[in-house]
């Protein structure tokens, strides 16, 4: 299901979901899961679907963070730091389903002494801290100063995990937002690169060429 879960076998997994008071919920389709100036209190993990994270400046204009995607966590980092107002929006980018954790019940001592209690509590911070670094690259690659450069940097972050044929989670419009660059010179970088043979690309599959 996700790395949070890892090394919990799935009936121990039921009894403390059941023990932390975790519920499923189905989303649709612009459905705001946690909204700015929210107070975080759960833990989420998308099951299926797409969820996006925003952030909104003082002029109203919505920047994309990033894309959750099914196995993914989210809004760990807010609650384990205990920010009493979420800085970002989390909304539903299309219908989906996501498992919520309370996070107030996660890092007390399981009343019912469950084994894998401390696994859970092991593979959040794992998480968290790998999310970290993620956030770190974002920064990285938007403080580039090419369009080229962002784009490959961002197309080789999935390399690890996908090889070098890769499906971004972002159309055009959305992969321009999440580089801080404008679509069309975005569209118009792409194009140039897939002349200079660096990638080829349909929609959002790409294919890194070259060593």
């Amino acid at each position: 299901m996700t790395e949070l879960f890892y090394g919990i076998d799935k009936t121990s997994l039921d009894s403390m979901l059941h023990c932390i008071g975790a519920k499923t919920e189905r989303v649709q389709k612009g459905e705001i899961i946690l909204l700015a100036g929210g107070r975080p209190e759960y833990i989420g993990v998308v099951l299926a679907g797409q969820l996006h994270i925003l952030r909104e400046d003082y002029g109203g204009s919505r920047s994309l963070i990033a894309a959750i995607t099914p196995g993914k966590i989210f809004a760990e980092a807010l609650c384990c730091a205990g920010v009493a107002e979420s800085p970002v929006t989390v909304i539903a980018h299309t219908d989906a389903t996501v498992l919520l954790l309370p996070f107030r019940r996660i890092p007390s001592v399981c009343p019912n002494a469950c084994a894998h209690h401390a696994k859970l509590i092991e593979n959040m911070l794992r998480l968290t801290a790998e999310k970290n670094l993620l956030l770190q690259s974002r920064m990285e690659i938007i403080s580039l100063k090419s369009v080229r450069a962002e784009v490959l940097r961002y197309l080789e972050s999935f390399v690890p995990e996908q090889g070098r044929s890769i499906i971004v989670p972002f159309n055009r419009e959305e992969m321009a937002d999440y580089l801080c660059v404008e679509r069309s010179a975005l569209s118009h970088e792409l194009a140039w690169m897939k002349r200079d043979g660096l990638i080829e690309y349909r929609k959002n599959c790409f294919v890194l060429k070259g060593d």
